[in-house]
């Protein structure tokens, strides 16, 4: 399927006063865990595994957005420009796989109540052996269909969620190699739930393991209007495929992937429409810090396509 790339920046530039990454220490105290002959354990300092041996075996974990990302911290409701991003190590398996983004779900006591009022949803069926592509599910059952399938040995999936507007999502799957612009199908997003079913690999029986790090990122944002217009910085084109330039000086320039990791810096005295190359860059999303001549610094999403 052919990839979707679209505008991540939100309707005004974000002005960043602050940034909090907080760690989601995947360890089964953590979590609610609902179990149909099936269950989890902790393997390691950080790994969750999960097991559902065959035969229908279903086992889910539901897990609530906290301030500090463990139970009862105070609960925190995913806000524009947060950012979600879990990684899962898996084969394929005969049953289901996956995670969903939940809205204060009214239960949370069967394999069913997975989805209990899910904003989306991402899925690796196994379809008692066919082993379709992931599937991203949302707004009422749309499904958006990834290039990306399970393996026949263990890989890691890293899926990030960022909420871009009160009912859209980005849903990104291994930093970019796919992504998907969706319309959430419930706001207001206060958890997650992980499961699996029937790890049946079509050889063996095999666990999947919730690895670290998981994080949530809060996106503390100030106002435009606290800034005046003659502040506002702005990048064109957005999206780009080689270069863009910005429409005021600068100091300096970082541009950071969607991992947190830098990859790109300019330092100097820039003059307004100052031409910044990205063709080297890899298609995808990307974090530009901005510094002006007063050090005032300003963070906006370039998309590269």
């Amino acid at each position: 399927m052919k990839k979707i790339y679209t505008l991540l920046f939100l309707c005004t530039t974000l002005y960043l006063n602050a940034q909090t990454t907080v760690n989601y220490s995947q360890r089964q105290e953590n979590y609610q865990i609902v179990a149909n002959g099936a269950g989890v354990y902790d393997d390691g300092t950080e790994n969750l595994g999960m097991w559902a041996n065959y035969d229908a075996k279903e086992v889910v974990g539901f897990r609530n957005f906290t301030e500090t990302g463990l139970p009862g911290g105070t609960a925190s409701t995913m806000a524009i420009g947060d950012s979600f991003t879990i990684t899962l190590s898996a084969t394929r398996a005969y049953g289901q796989i996956g995670v969903a983004l939940l809205s204060s779900p009214t239960s949370t006591a069967t394999w069913l109540d997975r989805h209990n009022n899910y904003a989306v949803q991402v899925n690796m069926n196994g379809n008692g052996g066919s082993y379709d592509p992931i599937e991203v599910v949302s707004n009422a059952g749309t499904v958006n269909v990834s290039t990306i399938s399970g393996s026949t040995t263990y890989a890691d999936f890293k899926f990030t969620f960022t909420l871009q507007t009160a009912t859209t999502m980005l849903v990104s799957i291994n930093d970019g190699a796919d992504s998907f612009a969706i319309t959430l199908n419930n706001t207001n997003i206060t958890g997650y739930s992980i499961y699996l079913a029937d790890d049946w690999n079509g050889s063996a029986n095999a666990n999947i393991y919730w690895k670290p790090t998981s994080e949530y990122v809060y996106a503390t944002t100030l106002s435009a209007s606290e800034f005046s217009q003659e502040q506002l910085v702005s990048l064109a084109p957005n999206p780009t495929n080689n270069s863009f330039k910005i429409n005021k000086e600068i100091s300096n320039l970082k541009i950071f992937d969607i991992t947190g990791k830098l990859v790109k810096t300019f330092s100097g005295d820039y003059t307004q429409n100052t031409n910044f190359s990205v063709s080297d860059l890899s298609k995808g999303i990307y974090l530009v810090k901005i510094k002006n001549m007063s050090g005032q610094i300003s963070t906006t999403k370039l998309v590269k396509i």
